[in-house]
């Protein structure tokens, strides 16, 4: 079955669809679907029975089966397969016609398989249940809330049950006044350089979040580069690096999991950098913890924010990997002097967040549903993890892995340079980030097990 796998067949979407193999199974199940031959709700066929049956690669199977479901002839189900949508009027016989996009000369290619860490697998989104709570939300008392703008801090149920659950599950003791609802962790960096008379000075690891230095940029603060090592951002390079600052210092870091690399922060580093912004008026910690939830092995690693005991840490929290990216709803939690001064600067600002989505979120925690989804989370994405590591051990044994002990990614050093590798996956249908430090970015989350399977028979292939 491996040696049919179409090492260079990458899929590129803008070309017709006549001319590829998958345009041919394509076509073979939509004239099914439509003339009743595969009805609503039944189940086709596995990758591998499909690709078997029709003597193509899984490769290809994938390819039809990603268009049948942009084109909602199909639905997928977790750890179940696909299965024939179902339809509210009958379907006209025959295949639709198909929208030609304009050729260019180089045509944008798109590739089968993303390996990238921001992904999540959206078929585990609980819709029944917030769909349930948004009508909740729009009824009854509840609905008072579209007559009103509500707080620029964001709604006092959405805070409440944040501080809840961060003191249950992270160790974090705070009151809700202290906690400030935005759209995203770009919203709460954009906000903090203006609760400083001058523009601070930040300090980020390198390498780091690439979105996160570009957001830091546009606000016009000066960036100095931290170095990592085995146990975090090196302490001697902070202190060396602010030596002769007389400003404000914000340093961002992600201790639980660090990306790219994955590394969790040592207990005694952790506590030689709170030492650190302790030692001097107008030092703070932005402790970024956007995956901290997904913690597969040990107990879990407390934030420096519940052991913060002089106001130095500011801690952002988002849901975008726990409920989904679409729900644009992030918290930081300040410190109180800090508190007090975007009380005074942004209280004429309304939250950026809708008053309805504050409201199903906050339900949807205070219910004990959030608890359980990300209990359920876990388990899955535990289980892929283990599998992508044990396929990329089988098939590149001479392979190093790192930072799988929590988040979405870990990092893994393959015995071929890191930019041949890249380089390599991308024209046979996978994309990887490197690091620029030999390591490359493995994200798993969103994964099925074809796509990992067929992600170590490339890795096969390509180290051969």
């Amino acid at each position: 079955m491996g040696t049919d796998l179409p090492f260079n067949s990458t899929i590129c979407y803008t070309h017709t669809m006549r001319d590829s193999l998958y345009e041919n199974l394509y076509s073979k199940f939509v004239n099914e679907i439509r003339s009743g031959k595969l009805g609503a709700g039944s189940k086709m066929p596995s990758v591998r029975q499909c690709a078997e049956e029709s003597g193509v690669s899984r490769n290809t199977v994938l390819g039809a089966y990603s268009i049948l479901l942009s084109e909602g002839y199909i639905n997928a189900r977790e750890r179940s397969g696909y299965y024939v949508a179902r339809f509210d009027a009958p379907l006209p016989a025959g295949i639709p016609e198909v929208k030609r996009t304009p050729q260019r000369k180089t045509e944008a290619k798109e590739y089968i398989t993303d390996l990238s860490a921001n992904l999540v697998d959206s078929t585990l989104f609980p819709y029944s249940t917030l769909r349930q709570l948004y009508r909740e939300t729009l009824s009854g008392s509840n609905i008072s809330i579209l007559g009103q703008s509500g707080m620029s801090t964001g709604d006092e149920d959405i805070r409440l049950s944040i501080s809840t659950y961060v003191f249950n599950h992270k160790g974090i003791s705070c009151d809700p006044d202290q906690i400030i609802i935005g759209n995203g962790t770009s919203y709460h960096l954009q906000t903090l350089p203006s609760l400083f008379d001058e523009r601070p000075a930040f300090l980020m690891e390198a390498p780091g979040f690439r979105s996160t230095r570009e957001i830091v940029a546009d606000t016009g603060c000066e960036i100095f580069d931290i170095p990592l090592d085995g146990e975090g951002a090196s302490v001697r390079e902070i202190r060396k690096k602010t030596e002769n600052m007389d400003g404000t210092v914000l340093l961002h870091i992600s201790p639980s999991h660090q990306y790219p690399m994955g590394i969790t922060m040592s207990a005694p580093r952790r506590a030689s950098i709170l030492d650190w912004a302790d030692a001097r008026d107008g030092r703070y910690i932005i402790e970024d913890d956007y995956d901290s939830d997904f913690r597969y092995n040990g107990r879990p690693i407390p934030p420096l924010c519940g052991t913060d005991t002089h106001g130095k840490v500011i801690y952002i929290g988002t849901f975008s990997r726990t409920l989904t990216p679409s729900i644009r709803l992030s918290y930081m939690i300040l410190p109180p002097e800090l508190l007090e001064r975007y009380k005074s600067r942004f209280a004429k600002y309304p939250c950026p967040v809708s008053r309805i989505d504050q409201k199903v979120v906050s339900l949807f925690m205070d219910s004990g549903y959030y608890e359980r989804h990300i209990s359920r989370m876990r388990r899955v994405y535990r289980i892929r993890r283990n599998r992508m590591m044990d396929v990329i051990s089988d098939s590149s044994p001479y392979s190093e892995i790192r930072g799988e002990e929590a988040g979405l990614h870990f990092i893994v050093r393959f015995p071929i340079a890191e930019e041949t590798m890249v380089r390599k996956a991308r024209e046979n249908g996978f994309v990887l980030s490197g690091t620029g430090t030999g390591w490359i970015v493995i994200g798993y989350a969103h994964l099925s097990d074809e796509q990992i399977d067929l992600f170590g028979l490339f890795l096969r292939k390509a180290l051969e």
